[in-house]
């Protein structure tokens, strides 16, 4: 049986035995779980099952934990610099520079009028065209001069 994860993709799985592994597996949010017929199984569990109810609210009690956890991380990791410190001596080390977009944006609007200024100055200097080449073209018509005189 295939079934749809989150991305797309299709897994080759039976998909989870209860509810619970599915909260294990797909998270407490019932929105983001891709089965229809399991969140509305969840739903009516949620109501009726005192040990799914309590089993989804110590997930939901740990997936909060975790993301205080992560954010007072991510504070810690930015009060420290280290992330500047590692992209400083990467840099140092592979001899790359960094890119300021700033400055190329400006030299690309320095081509930009440069160029203009060249391509008008070009134009004044090369005299226009007084009179545009003549082309003739002859074109015999099968319906004048006839099928059998045109040898067809």
């Amino acid at each position: 049986m295939s079934k749809t994860s989150g991305e797309g993709r299709f897994e080759l799985a039976s998909g989870p035995a209860s509810l619970q592994e599915a909260v294990d597996r797909w998270g407490p949010d019932l929105n983001l779980w891709p089965d229809l017929m399991l969140v509305r199984r969840a739903r009516e569990a949620l109501l009726a099952d005192r040990n799914f109810r309590g089993h989804r609210d110590r997930a939901v009690a740990e997936a909060a934990r975790l993301s205080r956890a992560a954010t007072s991380l991510d504070k810690r990791i930015a009060d420290s610099g280290s992330v500047e410190r590692i992209t400083r001596k990467l840099l140092e080390a592979t001899g790359s520079k960094v890119v300021h977009w700033r400055r190329r944006i400006a030299a690309l609007a320095a081509v930009m009028m440069l160029s203009a200024a060249l391509g008008s100055a070009f134009a004044e200097m090369v005299p226009a065209q007084i009179e545009a080449p003549r082309v003739d073209v002859v074109q015999l018509d099968t319906l004048v001069f006839g099928p059998s005189e045109a040898d067809f």
